[in-house]
């Protein structure tokens, strides 16, 4: 009698713990992107630091030793215009609202991850390579330490590395509270998608490759899956060179 009492304890224990971890795990909240022009605009691989304006005023920003998250939006968007003499307007787009969440400093108890992605070698593909890109990886990744986030980079990643790096890092954002994502590169946006070009982007077949070749920021987006917050920034263009020429 007494050992089946302790086997009914021990199996109700289970359950209770099984019920408790599912109610703890938070499900992801929806990203939030940040590009670094409007739609239509392109973006300066150099300025101001070597690189993207953008990149410029988000590597300033995390400098800040407190920083509500709706402060940040705000000048992350006038510090870019001002750094980019006027050329770019970031757009913030969200369906949710952080605007309380205090982004700087880092809660000791938070876990927050990060990856920056960059593509900047275009030889292969014949478009001009991009050196500010990967001097923004650099002045990006360095920034997001000191911010205090655990941070991965990747530059110029093949299919199937790329494949890795972003199933990688997804794994890692479920149990993590923070997830930040910038990544850049040469890109498009055709009726309402923007693609990121890869180093070896066939150019000759224009848009129609789209599809099969080029990497859809939502693609890149959805592997950031933190209970807290999501971010995406984007330094890309957001034109279409393929319906100009």
């Amino acid at each position: 009698m007494h050992s089946l009492k302790q086997f009914v304890v021990f199996v109700l224990s289970l359950i209770i713990g099984n019920l408790t971890s599912i109610s703890l795990a938070a499900s992801p909240v929806e990203p939030i992107y940040f590009y670094a022009s409007q739609p239509g605009e392109q973006t300066l691989d150099q300025g101001e630091g070597g690189g993207n304006p953008f990149a410029s005023a988000l590597v300033d920003l995390l400098a800040h030793d407190t920083l509500t998250f709706g402060t940040f939006c705000a000048e992350l968007i006038d510090l870019t215009e001002q750094k980019s003499s006027g050329f770019q307007r970031p757009e913030i787009l969200s369906q949710i609202d952080l605007g309380a969440w205090q982004f700087l400093p880092k809660p000791s108890i938070e876990r927050r991850i990060a990856l920056v992605l960059v593509f900047s070698d275009y030889t292969i593909s014949g478009a001009p390579s991009l050196p500010g890109a990967k001097n923004d990886l650099d002045r990006i990744s360095k920034a997001l330490v000191k911010a205090r986030f655990e941070v991965q980079t990747a530059i110029d990643p093949d299919q199937s590395k790329l494949k890795s790096i972003l199933n990688e890092f997804s794994e890692r954002s479920k149990v993590s509270d923070v997830a930040v994502l910038y990544t850049t590169g040469h890109g498009v946006e055709v009726n309402g998608i923007v693609y990121l070009l890869p180093g070896d982007y066939p150019l000759e077949y224009g848009k129609s490759k789209l599809n099969e070749h080029a990497i859809r920021l939502t693609r890149i987006g959805s592997v950031v899956r933190a209970s807290k917050a999501n971010l995406v920034f984007y330094g890309g263009c957001r034109n279409n060179p393929f319906d100009e020429q």
